[in-house]
């Protein structure tokens, strides 16, 4: 049995290696003739793959807080950079809350490559966030961020 300090962390990549293994194992043990261990052989490629699966749900899982975290530290710090006219910062913090976003899309969804779509009005308010960040205009930088985290708890993004 393994201690809780031996175990590691959850990750996708190792379940799916575990599942992909079960499911070989299974796919030679149905070749194999019962008398000769062909069952015991399946129930282990079965409890492999299973093992696999969890293994997958448990890590999204993990990263999927991780990122609804992230995502909260990024907003609060776009906010303290707005309220104390820090540019920088606020710009920081849009780019951590959107990579955040793009993490829980990921975690949270069975595709490979899994992308956050906004909406139209999360996509016009994240233009006009831009266009303040690179323009200097913070008010302009705020009502888009406004606009596009509205559309965002709609959305689900």
């Amino acid at each position: 049995m393994v201690s809780q300090e031996e175990r590691r962390e959850p990750s996708q990549i190792t379940g799916q290696l575990y599942t992909a293994a079960g499911q070989a194992q299974q796919a030679v043990a149905s070749i194999i003739p019962s008398a000769l261990g062909g069952d015991s052989v399946l129930e282990g490629g079965k409890n492999l793959e299973q093992s696999g699966k969890l293994e997958v749900d448990e890590a999204k899982s993990k990263k999927a807080l991780e990122a609804t975290i992230d995502s909260g530290v990024g907003k609060a710090k776009s906010a303290l950079g707005y309220l104390t006219s820090d540019q920088t910062r606020q710009s920081e913090g849009n780019k951590e809350s959107e990579k955040a976003q793009w993490d829980y899309k990921q975690a949270t969804s069975d595709s490979i490559a899994a992308v956050p779509i906004p909406s139209k009005e999360g996509l016009q308010g994240k233009l006009e966030s831009v266009q303040g960040m690179v323009t200097g205009d913070q008010e302009k930088q705020r009502e888009g961020n406004v606009k596009a985290e509205k559309a965002a708890w709609r959305d689900g993004v």
